[in-house]
């Protein structure tokens, strides 16, 4: 008997057949790909959100799917019309789904189902860091439909009437005001999505057919998985698996090669994989400006280049130019942020980044050392006492120094906009900002130890490697994230709670003395 298809298994299959298949043929193999505690920390958001979301569906019978006789509980309360039902379990011969909400319409005498997702709304009256108004996901959406059509065909198939669809997320122009509000388009936005659903009830059935019969096959697929033709950062999980042929630093690793799908498909319809063999030829001239768009920057080229001579490539007088530009002193600063899906406090909006920790080093000028400051706050609302902190720490002149200063002048904008006492201490910070990765991503510092990247985990192994995250506790943002989740949650107490809190202020001092190296580094240069 072949195994049942889940709806997650059929949503990975549309994206990776192959990578799907080795989850369900080779589990030893599959789970040889470690999870990141980023990807741990969204799974126990999920959940979380879901269970918020209960909210809005008052007395509704909870139907635990882990436990034995699940299927067997759900025809019970169906039977018995249960008004709500969270968590409904349906098997036929073939497929297996789980229902996050079953709500009775009494006029319909049908089923309603809601989908609950931890995303927020798409489209709302919020603009982007650069002022441009969000899109819609429509990948994202077809996705999110495509697993309404695969739970609405399984119920249908077990017996059970339905009669309008719901996807149910996030409102991120949702502002707390005192406690959560479960009104409708309050914290929760509820979309009718029945007429895309049966629109695509026919071919979801057709799809699950495929996917049922591909993943029976016990035979290793031969060809390469559809990842083949994506950049690195859009490989499935078993990529390296499914395609041993693919060294780990690869064409799918060319700088933005994910916009450049045309190119990269012909490289690899080549048999090129190796960097080292990619011919310099006119594909790589960058695309001449339009009207008063800024020149295209040869980032490809540059990544070629220096891989094949092993060789930076260094403008001195454009680095020299950046640097000439900085005011003493020096700051050095970096956040570590929660994005928190559920708003905890008032003011804030879903996903709102709580800034919980800062990092700063100070250099009065070019010949004294950097002097450390920094704060961690892990109990109650953050922002206030983050900000009379870094107050003290800052003078009003001298250039603020980031890496990646999108990130950190959104959080200050943010703050800005949520502490009125600092809003021109936070916009002068803006103001005065400057991005000391622009030296790398703007091409004036290549390096073949970058591999296109201009990520500081990057950079500092290569000009600096006596500094490394590798030995610490806390390796990473995502790191960060997940040991604030557990210490704010209480899941992490005592001693355990304070070695952690350590490890986290150990990494976020190293991101801060890591930006002080390289810049001295590139000083040096100049």
């Amino acid at each position: 008997m072949s195994k049942l298809l889940t709806k997650t298994d059929f949503i990975l299959y549309k994206e990776c057949p192959n990578n799907v298949w080795v989850k369900r043929h080779k589990p030893e193999e599959y789970a040889k790909f470690e999870v990141s505690e980023f990807e741990k920390s969204l799974a126990v958001m999920g959940n979380e959100v879901e269970e918020l979301a209960r909210g809005m569906f008052p007395a509704g019978y909870l139907v635990e799917r882990r436990s034995e006789g699940a299927q067997e509980l759900t025809q019970k309360l169906i039977a018995e019309r249960k008004p709500v039902i969270f968590q409904a379990v349906f098997a036929t011969d073939k497929y297996l789904a789980a229902t996050d909400v079953l709500k009775w319409n009494e006029s319909a005498q049908k089923y309603d189902i809601y989908e609950i997702k931890m995303s927020s709304t798409e489209e709302d009256d919020d603009d982007d860091e650069e002022g441009k108004p969000r899109r819609v996901n429509k990948k994202r959406e077809l996705q999110y439909e495509y697993d309404l059509a695969f739970q609405a065909n399984v119920l249908e198939e077990s017996g059970v009437s339905l009669n309008q669809k719901y996807l149910v997320r996030l409102n991120r122009a949702y502002v707390r005001s005192g406690e959560l509000d479960f009104t409708p388009s309050k914290l929760f936005i509820v979309e009718d999505k029945t007429e895309a659903i049966d629109r695509l009830k026919s071919t979801a059935v057709s799809e699950m057919e495929q996917a049922q019969e591909y993943l029976s096959g016990v035979k290793t697929p031969a060809d390469p998985c559809p990842c083949y033709y994506k950049g690195r950062s859009s490989h499935c999980t078993a990529f390296s698996f499914i395609n041993p042929n693919v060294p780990v630093y690869s064409v799918h690793d060319l700088n933005r090669i994910g916009n450049s799908k045309r190119y990269l498909k012909e490289l690899l319809d080549e048999g090129i994989l190796e960097i080292g063999n990619v011919p310099i030829d006119d594909r790589l001239r960058p695309k001449e400006a339009k009207g008063t768009a800024k020149p295209s920057k040869p980032r490809k080229l540059n990544q070629i280049l220096v891989h094949k001579s092993q060789e930076p490539l260094i403008d001195l007088e454009a680095i020299k130019v950046e640097l000439d530009a900085l005011i003493f002193p020096l700051y050095f600063l970096d956040y570590e942020t929660y994005p928190t899906a559920i708003p905890p406090y008032s003011g804030y909006h879903p996903y709102q980044q709580i800034v919980f920790q800062y990092s700063l080093h100070v250099l009065q000028d070019k010949n004294s050392e950097p002097v450390p400051f920094e704060c961690l706050i892990l109990d109650g609302e953050p922002s206030e006492r983050i900000a009379k902190s870094l107050r003290e720490h800052m003078g009003d002149t001298g250039t603020v120094v980031s890496w990646f200063k999108t990130f950190e002048n959104s959080r200050n904008r943010e703050l800005a906009n949520f502490l009125p006492d600092y809003k021109d201490f936070f916009l002068g910070i803006i103001a005065r900002t400057y991005d000391l990765m622009d030296i790398v991503e703007g091409q004036h510092y290549v390096h073949p130890g970058f591999e296109g990247r201009a990520s500081i985990k990057k950079v500092l192994p290569v000009l600096a490697p006596h500094l490394s995250y590798k030995t610490l506790g806390v390796q990473s943002g995502t790191d960060a994230i997940e040991a604030y989740r557990q210490i704010s949650k209480g899941e992490l107490v005592g001693e355990t709670a304070k070695e952690k809190e350590r490890q986290m202020l150990e990494y976020c001092k190293l991101d801060t003395y890591a930006m002080y190296v390289i810049w001295k580094h590139f000083v040096g240069l100049v």
